[in-house]
């Protein structure tokens, strides 16, 4: 029996490389499947679908795109859950942080640095795992993901060219938790569609965050006018979103929710 191949087109998304140079044998998770995500796509070799996953020892702070996507959702997904009285955790296993049980605490470990270097390639690599998680989804649900169009998440992502914004919103401390907590994934209505195409623009909502990804060149030109209505309208009156703001820092976003837990 020939062993199943994960491909629609047969060309790699990231690298754009075809069999026989790739393979496309492993199961590609379109979202780390360390997020409780089981979605699984197509058109990622076996060369690129390693990359993200795979730690570069050489640097002074090891660490890879799937590593910091996920230990920073994972924080909040956990706080999340324990509010809502759901399936709460005993034990949490994580690189940078501990839960503590009984008290509902997260303690942040040693291997998190707040020096201004560890900070800045956490902050690289979580911003390449949205990029990285949107195209793969785009891709699974439209099987387009190979328009040039992409081209500049494709080097960020994937070979480090380039630094894509990240804008977010401020949440006010009140979270409207999706239903799919637990098996996150993102759809590509024609409205979504149609304001990628006219403005360059995917609006990811993630664990109550809301972020803005810049995802074709049009963006550039639209920037100011799409983020200015788009935010006004979400923020209306301020009661769950305050602000908009440029992802410079990780730490510019509220994961342990600080402000929903100060609201107690």
């Amino acid at each position: 029996m020939a062993k199943k191949k994960y491909i629609e087109t047969g060309q790699c998304i990231w690298c754009l490389k075809k069999e026989p140079e790739v393979s496309f044998f492993n199961k590609p998770h379109t979202i780390s499947k360390k997020l409780g995500a089981t979605n699984i796509g197509f058109d990622i070799c076996d060369n690129c679908n390693h990359f993200f996953g795979k730690i570069d020892r050489t640097q002074k702070y090891p660490m890879s795109v799937e590593l910091a996507f996920k230990e920073i959702l994972n924080i909040m997904r956990l706080l999340l859950k324990n509010d809502l009285n759901k399936d709460t955790y005993k034990s949490f296993k994580s690189t940078y942080f501990s839960y503590h049980h009984s008290k509902s605490t997260i303690v942040i470990n040693k291997t998190f640095k707040l020096n201004p270097y560890f900070i800045g390639s956490l902050t690289r690599q979580f911003k390449k795992g949205i990029y990285e998680t949107f195209l793969q989804e785009y891709h699974r649900e439209t099987k387009n993901g190979l328009d040039k169009r992409f081209d500049s998440i494709r080097k960020f992502v994937r070979y480090d060219i380039g630094n894509l914004p990240v804008y977010f919103l401020d949440n006010n401390g009140v979270h409207l938790v999706e239903e799919n907590i637990d098996n996150i994934s993102f759809h590509f209505p024609e409205n979504v569609l149609n304001q990628i195409d006219d403005f360059g623009f995917y609006t990811m909502l993630i664990y109550s965050n809301v972020f803005f990804l810049e995802v074709t060149p049009r963006a550039e030109l639209s920037r100011e006018i799409f983020l200015k209505k788009e935010s006004k309208e979400m923020i209306g009156s301020g009661f769950i979103y305050t602000q908009l703001r440029t992802l410079e820092y990780i730490t510019d976003m509220d994961f342990t929710l600080r402000k929903l837990y100060e609201k107690k």
